[in-house]
């Protein structure tokens, strides 16, 4: 009986531990709808540095350019591992014609994200 509760425990233990590590943080802004269209697509890769936070803006529309109206907006983690970054609207967003994306490394870790922007 002891063993099977210790058993239990320790499986336990493990298994949040792999869930933490298998963490990515993506985030999802908004929602595609029929007909939206992919306006903006930017790929932000950024080499880690000892003890260093890194951190990047991600600007729509482009200067000169005309923006459109947001919809979604979806940024993907590609480092996963639980090793990357975060992301957050500073400015503008969905419903509005532009936007700002700030995104953030973990200290000690590089970026590697993928941020999409869909509009009509």
């Amino acid at each position: 009986m002891k063993f099977a509760t210790v058993f239990v425990v320790l499986a336990a233990v493990l298994g949040s531990c792999y869930l933490v590590t298998a963490q990515t943080h993506n985030y999802f802004f908004g929602a595609r709808v029929p007909y939206d269209t992919l306006v903006n697509q930017t790929t932000v890769i950024q080499s880690s540095s000892f003890l260093r936070v890194k951190s990047l803006n991600v600007d729509y529309p482009l200067k000169g350019q005309r923006g459109r109206n947001i919809t979604a907006i979806y940024v993907y983690d590609r480092l996963g591992g639980g090793r990357g970054g975060y992301a957050s609207i500073t400015k503008g967003g969905i419903g509005q014609n532009s936007t700002r994306i700030h995104l953030k490394s973990q200290r000690g870790n590089g970026m590697n994200f993928q941020v999409e922007i869909y509009g009509r």
